[in-house]
């Protein structure tokens, strides 16, 4: 169903660390946290469904679904010969991560998520979610991508970001990487209200997880410190001077909290 676009390294001898983007992200918003990790881990990244260079097969949509996506991944793993890995993912690509290490621990060591949610808990909220999607998609099929992606990042989950020296980069990789139409079937078929609640999953779940969130990004602050509370498995991170997208904005922090995370995760109790 997908010709995956995958950009890793070269060392498979290497523990192997899968990256998934977020929403109108790809790939390359690794390059610098995978050009430090490089020489201690195999890093795979790749451009998700509606993103980047990845291909729908057919251009059938339900190869955008969340679901489907996320059993595509293990497919992909399985084609890389990859059995076992660590995973981080950001946003939606956290959402997706989530989902991976809650039905197939297994194949996962190590989950980092990055300003994720497990979803919404009843079919109001979902329904709500769906219906503003909805406006979302309708501007990126009526607008230019350029005027899109600026307005985008003026929400206050990102407070604070267009202050980055390399802000305009982020924008003008944003614009180029991807199409609209393929951003508006992603959001509609992955987005926040299409995918399953994993809350009540999360409750049960014993293998850690780490999640990590910046202070100025107040709304997912108080979903991390929710999770904190109630999910056994998720040790949470608040990171100072920093929103939405930790590692545009901390790439080095980001880092370090990963490899301290798996450290204590080998230590012995």
């Amino acid at each position: 169903m997908y010709q995956w676009h995958v950009n890793s390294t070269t060392d498979r001898t290497l523990p192997p660390l899968l990256l998934l983007h977020g929403w109108m992200g790809s790939y390359q918003d690794y390059i610098e946290i995978i050009e430090r990790l490089k020489p201690d881990f195999y890093c795979v990244a790749i451009d998700l469904p509606g993103h980047g260079q990845t291909q729908v097969i057919n251009n059938d949509d339900r190869g955008y679904d969340f679901v489907t996506t996320a059993r595509g991944i293990i497919e992909l793993l399985d084609s890389l010969k990859i059995d076992r890995t660590s995973i981080a993912g950001y946003s939606f690509g956290g959402r997706l991560a989530l989902y991976l290490a809650l039905e197939f621990p297994d194949r996962f060591d190590r989950v980092m998520l990055e300003s994720t949610s497990p979803g919404l808990a009843t079919a109001a909220d979902r329904q709500a979610r769906i219906d503003r999607d909805r406006q979302i998609i309708d501007r990126l099929n009526n607008s230019d991508l350029t005027s899109f992606v600026r307005d985008w990042y003026r929400q206050t989950i990102f407070t604070g970001i267009d202050r980055e020296p390399n802000f305009s980069e982020l924008i003008k990789r944003r614009i180029n990487s991807n199409r609209s139409l393929n951003l508006a079937k992603s959001l509609q078929h992955a987005g926040l209200g299409m995918q399953p609640y994993l809350g009540d999953r999360l409750k049960e779940h014993r293998q850690p997880i780490s999640l990590i969130v910046g202070e100025l990004d107040l709304k997912f602050v108080q979903i991390g410190r929710d999770l904190a509370r109630t999910c056994p498995a998720i040790d949470l991170q608040i990171v100072p001077n920093c929103s939405h997208n930790i590692h545009f904005q901390q790439p080095q922090t980001w880092i370090d909290i990963f490899l301290d995370s798996d450290q204590d995760r080998k230590s012995p109790s």
